[in-house]
């Protein structure tokens, strides 16, 4: 067994460099694994046939439409999933298309995030004046707990959160999303087209999304917070290792766990789960 001395000799020889590598089978497993719980909850629903297992089956689409959508796009953003650069702009068919998104214009976006935290040049700090983040003293409970069920982050989604807001975006969203829409129309699928790929789009995923980027920064200390619930990083890909990644955005999502505990400390702003955010959230520092 080794002394803490030389535990502690051996954990300052640690750097990020050991944790930057890429592994294209893990970056394509995250994404296969992603579509196949989207299929096996549609499947189950329609063996069901059962509204209340329909809801069911929305709610754990929209997650895995979270998923791809923001910890798998945005790994590629980063380069992060595959070895081939090239291959992260041609799988956007799979991670951010059918979220009515583009790698180029999120790759923008998430550069002036991380080049311009909490500026004016940021999305972030843009989005939370909409929310009501920015007043003296903003009503939190309102704000974390109720309006997400307002459909307030819907049109939120709609207004200012997908690429096809730029024309620049439209020729290919338009093409992917006219040959989906023709192909569910010609084997009469139009109908669960929407109910478990718009419906849990328009729903369950700009809520998600809304609450991830309240938690991700407002009311931190040091600019960022680490969301380190188990569920929540194993459904989103270590998503919520947040801190770890802002301080190193190479390292990809599957060694972030890792990175976070040899790098970032107990004193750091971490969360554990829903509720304990929402307390962070209300902090005076």
């Amino acid at each position: 067994m080794k002394t803490p001395e030389k535990q502690n000799r051996n954990s300052a020889l640690i750097t990020p460099k050991d944790f930057i590598e890429r592994n294209t089978f893990r970056g394509l497993w995250a994404v296969v694994r992603d579509w196949l719980i989207i299929a096996a909850a549609i499947a189950v629903s329609l063996f069901a046939d059962h509204w209340l297992v329909w809801l069911a089956s929305v709610w754990v689409i929209g997650v895995m439409q979270f998923a791809l959508a923001e910890a798998v796009l945005h790994e590629a953003s980063h380069y992060n999933l595959f070895r081939s650069r090239q291959l992260h702009h041609r799988l956007q068919f799979l991670y951010a298309w059918p979220f009515m998104q583009t790698m180029r214009d999120y790759q923008n976006e998430h550069s002036d995030h991380h080049r311009y935290l909490m500026s004016d040049r940021d999305q972030t700090a843009t989005d939370y004046q909409m929310y009501g983040l920015a007043k003296d003293n903003p009503n939190l409970f309102f704000i974390w707990f109720l309006k997400p069920f307002t459909f307030y982050p819907t049109w939120h989604y709609l207004r200012h959160g997908n690429a096809a807001l730029d024309r620049a975006n439209w020729l290919p969203l338009g093409l992917f999303w006219g040959g989906v829409l023709g192909l569910a129309s010609a084997l009469g699928q139009a109908q669960n087209l929407f109910l478990y790929w718009v419906v849990p789009l328009l729903w369950v995923y700009p809520m998600l999304n809304y609450w991830s980027e309240i938690e991700e920064h407002y009311n931190t200390r040091d600019g960022s917070r680490s969301n380190l619930g188990k569920l929540t990083n194993f459904f989103t890909h270590n998503e919520g290792f947040h801190s770890v990644h802002h301080r190193f955005p190479t390292i990809p999502f599957y060694n972030l766990p890792k990175a976070h505990a040899a790098f970032v400390g107990e004193e750091a702003d971490i969360s554990r789960g829903f509720f304990d955010t929402y307390r962070q959230l209300r902090i005076k520092h």
